[in-house]
């Protein structure tokens, strides 16, 4: 057999998944000709397949010494290249492809890939479309350009895109799952957990699938029993993964902490933990980051210069994750993220720490059987309803405490001593405007026939996303020109906006967490109502911790009147404005000092349980 003919037979063993005879076929052809481009390329594919990048990136690269002008060897070298944490060098290397060969969609598709995975979203939407153009009934295309539109708050667009992706493949259960997640930016709650329950039905070993639709019956009518119920089941059908050994309780001088999340940058999330980092108590703890941050910055930089050590745990699995955490000998593992995207549960499920905590990034608990403690508060999750919960509850003050990178503008006065009538407003995720939100703030609306809503997100730079929020309260009977939208802004801007506002409306069912302690930070009162759910409750937690429970509605018409109350007396709104900060300052919500230490207590008060063989 000549060496086409092997080559040949090399190919097809190849395709058809005989990794081993088709090894053995492109050694062969190798030990005649070291230089077959055809071979270096297959044997650096089965690498690729075989989570080999590095060696994939050598392989692939002395085949395009042999052939340079070949613009699939490029393109698989580009996706080598990634898998090998090397994003540049991938972005270049797809390029080439896409120069060499302009009418072929898939290597435009996987430029798109890698510059979506850098950020640079123009630049990959312009891929896909390159690729769309060429080859309109992919739907990984339509699904991939979708997800860019959904990041850059084309929700509108967005949708389009999956809507399509989903109709040229009804059984892809990717494409479903990511449908669900533009329907839920776009606040249809109830729809993405529709999209949802079809992937994992399609496809019943998809954890982000199933994280996705725990995240979305927040925003949902979904009762407690029925939300805990999901997260057992999501932990029943994740892979079973070998525990590793328990550790033996032993006493030391410092306790180890370790704390894993994905947004160890300028991110709410990262507001909310920041303290427990910038100001843990370094006589009586160490602390350690697992940081999958890519998109690095400022506040990256001080929470590296405040941790005792930090590891870059990009690209790492969760097997890797969780054989570092037991090598760093971590007494306390804290997992910052929830079910939020990006997060790293199955390093939670191998139990590397003896003791594991979720907290900050969602409240309303993982399921996970390893996860031992959530972090809230007993106005957060009430005495009565823990028993639904999969981890223990230890309480703080209040779930979330204040923080900010740098010193906020002063409040200034409230807008109505000049306007002559009171904007009520929320900056909260367009995800939170619920119909169930539309009804309530219309309902204020009306009470106060001249006052105006001031609503604020990313998404509200879209005509699409505007017009069909505003259709939605005319439903009500409220005009679309008593509502004024307001962009994404950077930070200075942002909170520049609140002095637009009078007062702030909290979302249903799933209210505002670091966004109400902006509102009050800036001395704008909120008005909310709690239900049974720990998402329905973020606000009413951060005003009773403040002493405002006055501001805690019973039901929506009782949420109206508190509203029409405050609105009534613009001098009294004053008074608050001038107060408000200084009342956070001197409780741990605002004190991210006294804040660190209440969670250091809770952590103390777990190592010595652990110790004692609770």
């Amino acid at each position: 057999m000549g060496l086409p003919e092997q080559f040949n037979e090399a190919f097809r063993h190849h395709a058809a998944g005989r990794l081993s005879a088709a090894e053995a076929l492109y050694r062969a052809i190798l030990a005649a000709d070291i230089r077959h481009a055809g071979a270096l390329h297959g044997l650096g594919l089965m690498a690729l397949q075989t989570g080999r990048p590095e060696i994939a990136v050598r392989l692939i690269g002395e085949a395009l010494a042999v052939d340079a002008g070949n613009a699939d060897h490029h393109a698989d070298y580009g996706l080598a290249l990634m898998q090998a944490g090397r994003t540049d060098d991938a972005i270049a290397a797809q390029g080439r492809a896409a120069g060499l060969a302009p009418r072929e969609a898939r290597h435009h598709f996987n430029l798109g890939r890698s510059l979506q995975s850098a950020a640079r979203l123009d630049e990959a939407e312009a891929c896909y479309r390159k690729a769309i153009a060429l080859m309109p009934d992919v739907a990984a295309f339509h699904g991939n350009l979708g997800l860019v539109l959904l990041r850059r708050g084309d929700l509108a667009g967005a949708v389009d895109e999956l809507r399509r992706g989903v109709s040229l493949a009804p059984d892809d259960a990717m494409v479903h799952a990511s449908l669900g997640a533009a329907l839920l930016e776009q606040g249809d709650a109830a729809a993405a957990v529709a999209r949802f329950e079809r992937a994992i039905q399609l496809q019943p070993d998809f954890p982000e699938a199933g994280g996705n639709l725990i995240f979305a019956l927040n925003f949902t009518t979904a009762d407690l029993a029925h939300q805990q119920a999901q997260r057992k089941a999501w932990n029943s059908r994740a892979p079973a993964v070998a525990r590793l050994p328990a550790r033996t309780p032993q006493a030391r001088a410092k306790i180890r902490v370790g704390y894993v999340s994905k947004y160890f940058r300028h991110q709410a999330a990262a507001y909310a933990f920041a303290p427990v980092i910038l100001y843990h108590d370094r006589k009586r703890f160490e602390v350690i980051c697992y940081s999958d941050t890519t998109a690095e910055d400022g506040v990256t930089a001080l929470l590296k210069d405040a941790a005792t050590a930090w590891r870059d745990t990009t690209g790492m699995s969760d097997a890797a994750l969780a054989g570092q955490v037991r090598a760093d000998g971590i007494d306390i593992l804290v997992d910052c993220v929830g079910h939020m995207q990006g997060n790293r549960l199955g390093a939670f499920a191998y139990k590397p720490a003896p003791i594991q905590v979720t907290a900050w990034g969602e409240p309303t608990g993982t399921g996970l059987a390893a996860m031992d403690y959530l972090l809230a508060d007993p106005v957060l999750v009430p005495k009565d309803s823990r028993r639904l919960f999969a981890e223990k509850v230890a309480d703080l003050p209040c779930f979330l405490g204040y923080w900010s990178p740098e010193e906020l503008p002063p409040p200034g006065p409230p807008p109505a001593l000049a306007n002559g009538h009171v904007t009520f407003a929320s900056f909260n995720r367009a995800t939170k405007i619920t119909p169930a939100t539309v009804r309530l703030w219309a309902a204020v609306l009306h009470r106060l026939p001249t006052s105006r809503l001031l609503l604020k997100f990313t998404a509200y730079g879209g005509a699409q996303d505007r017009t069909r929020l505003a259709a939605a309260f005319s439903a009500q009977g409220i005009a679309a020109d008593r509502i004024d939208f307001m962009d994404g802004t950077g930070r200075a801007a942002h909170f520049a906006a609140y002095r637009r506002a009078d007062i702030c409306l909290d979302p249903t069912p799933h209210g505002g967490g670091m966004t109400t302690l902006d509102a009050l930070w800036m001395g704008v009162p909120v008005v909310t109502v709690m239900k049974e759910t720990p998402s329905s409750r973020l606000a009413g937690a951060a005003l009773s911790a403040l002493g405002l429970e006055d501001w805690i509605a019973a039901d929506a018409e009782d949420y109206a009147a508190k509203a029409g109350t405050l609105a009534a007396d613009p001098q009294r709104l004053a008074e608050i404005r001038a107060g408000l900060r200084a009342r956070m300052a001197a409780t741990p919500v605002g004190d991210p000092e006294a804040y660190a230490l209440a969670v250091e207590k809770a952590y103390e008060g777990m190592f010595a349980d652990w110790l004692g063989g609770k």
